[in-house]
């Protein structure tokens, strides 16, 4: 308990009221203690006497103020901003300041965690209205051709949607479609299925019908497949497995890092993937789906996981849920439609782009005096206000900021370069891998040629 004064009021106190006493907390340290065992602030005791204006012989008087002089600093501080930096206010814990226990109340919803969970995730929403439609769209070319949504004849689609041939047609990633191949796209008699085909003795079509999209030509370059193909699906099970994926994890991740670096990592991770299934998965095997670009997604939360294991309420949970994602996609890559490469190009791409715009890990943020949360201070509203001034942002910095900063910068360079690794390397006629065809396909009837 803190120790209390006992002294006598004024002589303004009427003189049968002198020998009356009040009792006064003495000094007090202002600042946020630790986190109780309930994961909630307290204050240590009172505000110290020094932060008063008025007489603290007199805490009756009138021209005591109910709050701190500089309490109206509370929520402008900013350890970043030179121009905010003259004094430390009083009632916020100091730039780093981690709790004892090591870990953040995760059942204290903070107003930087409440204006989380009200941001709607529109592009989430948006892409995934978008892949509904499309595979509405395959639903009804499929009847319109064969008279049954789901390919039966002359095998059974796996994934309960339409014929590979169609997807095809619809700008599935089918490297015939997409570059020369020796033997394939420069023999004109060759026989490919049509769109329609139910029956072997329907494969009458040539390789530009089987194609579509304006159709091809010897050296075909329908690089767009790399694109459109996110957007179809290979069946009900494929696109009910993305769309609850997408939803949960991606809705969260997006309402976690914004808009725009949510959109960057999704579509960079999906062309990836495509991009990497293109040079080394068979050529006779067509890709659909956006599992890429999803595993894009899962590499973002398991990197964020391993860099804030200890802010997650159940990271062992979390870790497993991850791995379960990733098998189960991994055996869905081995039927028709759906290629393993797209998942790990996908990863690896993820990977790569997480450490560029997630937050520093939290071992590095207590090292370097950077806030735990980002609750406690405001956020820059404006390009100007995050890159005003380059030389206060760069200035002063913890040596393990600047190596952070370089490994940002370098992780960006290391995509960049791995895609055009990978587009040049699929114009030079894509990568040989004698072994790789048992990652991609596992039923083989599915084939074309």
């Amino acid at each position: 308990m803190a120790p209390f004064t006992i002294f006598k009021k004024k002589s303004s106190v009427p003189a049968e009221n002198s020998d009356s006493v009040s009792i006064v907390s003495a000094r007090a340290d202002s600042r946020l203690s630790t986190y109780d065992k309930n994961q909630s602030y307290e204050l240590s005791q009172m505000p110290n006497e020094h932060n008063y204006s008025g007489s603290i012989s007199d805490p009756y008087a009138d021209n005591v103020p109910l709050t701190s002089s500089n309490a109206s600093q509370s929520y402008a501080y900013n350890p970043w901003n030179a121009q905010s930096n003259q004094q430390m206010p009083s009632d916020l814990p100091p730039p780093g300041f981690v709790p004892p226990s090591n870990r953040i109340p995760m059942n204290m919803a903070t107003m930087d965690q409440q204006k989380k969970r009200r941001r709607i995730p529109w592009f989430t929403i948006a892409i995934s209205v978008i892949q509904i439609i499309v595979f509405v769209s395959e639903l009804i070319v499929m009847h319109k051709y064969t008279g049954s949504i789901i390919a039966t004849k002359p095998t059974l689609n796996p994934m309960l949607g339409p014929s590979i041939y169609l997807l095809i047609n619809m700008g599935a990633r089918f490297t015939p479609c997409m570059h020369y191949i020796a033997g394939v796209t420069d023999v004109t008699t060759n026989s490919f299925p049509c769109p329609s085909s139910t029956t072997v003795a329907t494969n009458i079509c040539s390789l530009s019908e089987l194609c579509g999209m304006g159709g091809v030509s010897e050296d075909p370059d329908q690089w767009w497949r790399f694109i459109t193909a996110m957007f179809l699906h290979a069946g009900f099970i494929h696109i009910v497995a993305n769309m609850l994926l997408q939803v949960q994890l991606g809705g969260s991740v997006e309402r976690d890092i914004g808009f725009l670096k949510f959109a960057f990592v999704y579509l960079a991770s999906g062309i990836t993937g495509f991009l990497l299934g293109g040079n080394y998965a068979p050529d006779v095997v067509a890709s659909t789906g956006a599992s890429g670009a999803l595993f894009g997604i899962i590499a973002l939360s398991l990197l964020d996981l391993l860099f804030n294991w200890q802010l997650y309420a159940h990271p062992k949970r979390t870790l497993l849920s991850h791995v379960i994602e990733i098998l189960i996609a991994f055996v869905l890559g081995l039927l028709p439609g759906v290629d393993n490469f797209a998942h790990f190009g996908g990863f690896v791409m993820g990977i790569l782009l997480g450490f560029a715009v997630l937050r520093s890990p939290l071992k590095l943020r207590e090292r370097t005096g950077q806030p735990v949360v980002n609750d406690y201070y405001p956020k820059p509203r404006t390009w100007k206000d995050r890159f005003g001034n380059l030389k206060i942002m760069f200035s002063g910095r913890h040596p393990a900021w600047y190596l952070w900063v370089i490994l940002r910068i370098g992780m960006l360079v290391l995509a960049a370069v791995f895609v055009i690794v990978l587009i040049r390397e699929f114009h030079n006629g894509g990568g040989h891998c004698s072994w790789c065809k048992y990652l991609s396909c596992l039923v083989r009837s599915f084939l074309l040629f």
